[in-house]
């Protein structure tokens, strides 16, 4: 009985996430994002953290070009290219960006707020700010 309660809710989950990668993208999101402040950080960083830089330009077919931190040396950038998705939970959105030979790579940020042309991103306790253009 435990094992048939376990499968039920494995489908459940997979039901339910498949219903929110199916319903398109979250038309918040559908915008070219600018990195536009790093908290806690100051304009002597600018520079060195990609402030007007970094960004990801988020389309309404689930495509996306970007910049974003070289996971080998976080102070280069990598372009990126491929899909994205987001999936929200309460108030918390995760956007997951799938990029490189056949979107093989994928990067997850949780957004915290995004409200008309600001959007806040918190990685490693640190709020990254962002702003359309």
């Amino acid at each position: 009985m435990k094992i048939r309660f376990t499968y039920v809710l494995l489908g459940v989950l997979l039901l339910a996430l498949s219903a929110c990668s199916n319903s398109g993208p979250d038309s918040r999101l559908v915008k070219k994002w600018t990195l536009v402040k790093v908290d806690g950080y100051g304009p002597d960083k600018d520079k060195i953290l990609g402030i007007n830089t970094i960004y990801f330009d988020l389309k309404e077919d689930e495509t996306f070009k970007g910049r974003w931190y070289d996971q080998n040396n976080m102070t280069d950038f990598i372009d990126l290219e491929g899909k994205w998705l987001s999936t929200q939970y309460d108030d918390k959105i995760d956007l997951f960006l799938f990029y490189g030979p056949n979107q093989k790579k994928s990067i997850i940020f949780n957004i915290s707020k995004v409200e008309g042309n600001d959007m806040t991103m918190r990685i490693s306790e640190i709020d990254y700010f962002f702003k359309a253009k």
